[in-house]
C-alpha cells in the first residue's frame, strides 16, 4: 500500500516516518489528540498503514510478531473508539481517514461512508474530537519505534541490506 504524502510529510522512509509520527500522536495515551479531530483522523490512518504494511510487506519481517500483534490491538482499539467497522479494509480506510483529516482542516464535513462507519457520522466526528485514552495504540506505536531503532542499530533487518521504500 502506498502511503499518502499527507501522512508522512518530508519523510525519506514512509514506514519509519509513520511510526515516529504515530508514536508522537499516541504518546500519553493520545492526550494531545483531544480537541484535534483532523490530527486524530491522521493518527488513525497512520496506525492502519503501519499495521497493514508490517503484515503484508516481507521487507519488515524482522519486526517481532508480538509488536505486530500489539499494533493490531491498537487498530482494534482505535476502530472501536471511532465507530469503524471491524471489516473495514485498511487500504480503503487509510484514504478515507486522510481525506477526512483534510476536509476537517478545510472546514468541510468529511465523507464517512455508513458501511465503514456504522456508528454514524455524528458519533465518529464526536469521537475524532474527543477520542479518550488510547493505551493500546500508545504502547504499540512506542514499542514499534523502539524495535525499528534496535533493528537499525544492529543491522538486524535480515541477511540482505534493508531496502528503503520511497514516497511516490
Amino acid at each position: 500500500m502506498a502511503v499518502p504524502l499527507a501522512l508522512v510529510p518530508a519523510s525519506d522512509d514512509p514506514l519509519r516516518g509513520a511510526a515516529r509520527l504515530a508514536a508522537a500522536d499516541f504518546a500519553d495515551e493520545g492526550a494531545a489528540l483531544h480537541g484535534r479531530p483532523a490530527a486524530m483522523a491522521r493518527a488513525a490512518a497512520r496506525l492502519e498503514y503501519l499495521a497493514h504494511t508490517l503484515t503484508q510487506d516481507a521487507r519488515y519481517g524482522a519486526v517481532p510478531g508480538g509488536t505486530v500483534m500489539a499494533l493490531g490491538s491498537g487498530v482494534r482499539e482505535v476502530r472501536q473508539v471511532l465507530g469503524i467497522a471491524e471489516s473495514a479494509v485498511p487500504e480503503q480506510l487509510v484514504g478515507i481517514l486522510t481525506a477526512a483529516a483534510q476536509a476537517i482542516e478545510a472546514g468541510r464535513v468529511p465523507v464517512l461512508p455508513a458501511a465503514i462507519f456504522p456508528a454514524g457520522q455524528e458519533r465518529t466526528l464526536q469521537r475524532l474530537n474527543e477520542p479518550g485514552p488510547l493505551p493500546d495504540a500508545a504502547l504499540a506505536t512506542g514499542r514499534l519505534v523502539e524495535v525499528i531503532d534496535s533493528l537499525d542499530a544492529r543491522s538486524g533487518w535480515g541477511t540482505q541490506p534493508a531496502t528503503t521504500p520511497t514516497l511516490r
